[in-house]
């Protein structure tokens, strides 16, 4: 096979290249390298659908398995969570009532602060709020009910009978999607966001870094044009890779500062956002680098919770046998390892603040874990998270560093039963590399029983396993398609395509290039440039698709991949040569596909 190289920054002098008599640079297969950085580290293959094309890849394919695109349809699933910018919506079913101390399911559904009844600038508790209690016994607000700003510490510590679990990824990271992240200690105890700002978040195409896995997500959101809805994630380091509306609708992706996720439509009305997104595989669980301190975390990220709770948390530490000038690595392995030994049981004594009593009573479900754990953690210096979603909380903690960034730690919890909605098609996320933490008794014996967000009995647990696809990156075979897709793929591409008669679309010119000059099939690689009009601005939205060309008159045999243009521009995608495309010649373009505004324009 070949292609034109001499547009990518390569002349027919340069040495090792393999070329055709006319020039043009030879795509060779690679022989496999046995070792290296990322040996045994699979990057997913984005197939697409070489007639319906759009932004989203039909499936991934990664470690044998094949991750099909979610359903695009606006209709809500059995036991689906909706999004709004008021919280979630049919997360609380009546199964919940018994699990969450009385919760009413006939009430309306939490939309405010997590962790709080009402107006939540109301004065706080003096020594650390406290749980209330009513007729029918101890009642407080759950803090996985809702996608709001505050959590407060409550005295139920006795064991839950059931939880439920709304499914949004695939591979499924059950029970650890990331509906919101708290990341600051108030005066009052209570856990809030503590950086309000917010950062665009432009989809980067569908191509991966080395080391980063990719998943799909299928959110069903009821929008209000311009307001924006809080976006359940991966990890707080996730990216947007592509994304599709249906109906299509405009959105805008941002993060706050504790990294909690938001889409904001441009319409209103239910919506079904599918979207791509990746997650560093260091944030399920990595090693742990020695002889750092707190002063080896980056400014930005230390916490600073009140003074009084600071030392209130380094003398917690001492009397739990942390001794707060270790190392990093040991003080932050000594906190995980002491709160995962908490079980479920009677409350402790109220003696001092609740963190105290909390942390020091060594009872409590994930919700008391994860909270005495932040409070403690960023008395002591390091980076802390408290992370829920409806059935789970759970902490992320940042490692300084070689690789620096965040990892999320589980340290249990203590139900009788998980039931997992809508997992019947998804497949379970296995980490590459378990988290490097301790693991006492109690907690070593129910992750061995398979217990997940410490319940005993778990129903509608996805698929370990998906089916075998074979081999990957089989290229498209024109004569074994039916008419329809053989006469849209044997399409001639021209150079420059004209706007159609009387068309009042402005003409646009579309550039393309990419990462290296030496293409091996089977192999990924990165092809990026940009979309301006006649006078040099930015096109600034609408997609571009990859197109393998055979032959001297361009007929497109191959779809190689799609990109989102950003709001410069700009457009760049990981595509791969199909490894069992036949020798011949060759050529690579990217075709704009235009919009009501922009013509379509193909590259040079």
């Amino acid at each position: 096979m070949a292609f034109d190289a001499p547009s990518r920054g390569e002349t027919p002098s340069d040495p090792g290249i393999s070329r055709t008599p006319d020039g043009r640079a030879v795509i060779h297969r690679r022989i496999p390298d046995p070792g290296g950085a990322h040996a045994g580290e699979a990057a997913p293959v984005f197939v697409y659908d070489p007639v319906g094309g759009g932004t989203l890849p039909q499936e991934f394919r990664r470690d044998g398995q094949a991750m099909p695109r979610p359903a695009p349809g606006a209709e809500a699933s059995p036991g689906e969570a909706v999004y709004s910018p008021d919280g979630v919506t049919d997360a609380a079913p009546e199964s919940f009532s018994s699990a969450l101390g009385g919760v009413d399911p006939s009430l309306p559904p939490v939309t405010g602060p997590p962790g709080t009844a009402g107006d939540p600038t109301g004065p706080p508790t003096p020594g650390g709020p406290d749980s209330a209690t009513g007729p029918g016994g101890p009642t407080f607000e759950d803090p996985r009910l809702g996608l709001g700003d505050i959590a407060r510490p409550d005295r139920v510590t006795t064991g839950e009978e059931r939880l439920d679990y709304r499914t949004v990824f695939d591979p499924s990271i059950v029970p650890f999607k990331r509906n919101r992240a708290l990341d600051e200690v108030d005066v009052d105890y209570s856990l809030k966001v503590e950086r309000r700002g917010f950062v665009r978040l432009a989809p980067i195409g569908n191509r991966l870094d080395p080391g980063h896995e990719a998943f799909w997500g299928s959110v069903l959101v009821d929008a209000r044009a311009g307001q924006r809805v809080p976006l359940p994630s991966v990890s707080p380091e996730s990216r947007i890779l592509s994304y599709e509306a249906t109906p299509p609708v405009g959105l805008v992706f941002e993060k706050d500062g504790a990294d909690n996720f938001y889409v904001t439509p441009d319409a209103t009305g239910r919506v079904r956002v599918v979207f791509v997104m990746d997650a560093p595989a260091g944030y399920f669980g990595r090693q742990l680098p020695t002889g750092l301190t707190p002063r080896d975390v980056p400014a930005r990220l230390r916490p600073h919770p009140p003074a009084a709770i600071a030392r209130e948390a380094v003398a917690v530490a001492r009397l739990a046998g942390i001794d707060p000038a270790a190392p990093y690595d040991v003080v932050l392995n000594s906190l995980v390892g002491y709160f995962r030994a908490f079980e479920p049981g009677e409350p402790p004594p109220s003696a001092s603040s609740i963190y105290r009593d909390l942390a020091l009573g060594h009872r409590g479900v994930c919700r008391h874990r994860g909270y005495a754990f932040v409070v403690t953690a960023q008395g002591l210096g390091i980076p802390a998270r408290y992370v829920f979603n409806e059935a789970h909380v759970f902490v992320e903690v940042f490692v300084p560093g070689p690789n620096a960034g965040w990892m999320r730690v589980d340290l249990g919890g203590g139900a009788e039963r998980l039931v997992v909605h809508g997992g019947d098609d998804k497949v379970l996320h296995r980490p590459r590399t378990r988290d490097p933490f301790d693991r006492p008794e109690a907690y070593a014996r129910g992750e061995m029983a398979g217990h997940t967000a410490g319940a005993v009995a778990v129903e509608g647990m996805p698929a370990a396993s998906r089916r075998d696809f074979g081999t990957a990156g089989g290229s498209v075979d024109p004569d074994a398609l039916p008419e329809a897709i053989r006469a849209l793929l044997n399409r001639n591409i021209p150079r420059a395509p004209p706007p159609p008669p009387g068309s009042m679309r402005t003409l646009t010119r579309t550039s393309m290039a990419f990462d290296r000059a030496f293409v091996f099939r089977g192999e990924p690689v990165i092809v990026g440039g940009r979309v301006l009009d006649a006078r040099g601005d930015a096109v600034t939205n609408g997609s571009v698709q990859v197109l393998l060309l055979y032959g001297r008159n361009g007929r497109a045999v191959a779809l190689l991949g799609t990109a989102l243009v950003d709001g410069e521009g700009r457009y760049a995608a990981e595509v791969r040569i199909p490894e069992r495309q036949p020798p011949g010649d060759y050529d690579i373009v990217a075709e704009y596909m235009g919009t009501a505004t922009w013509a379509p324009s193909v590259s040079p």
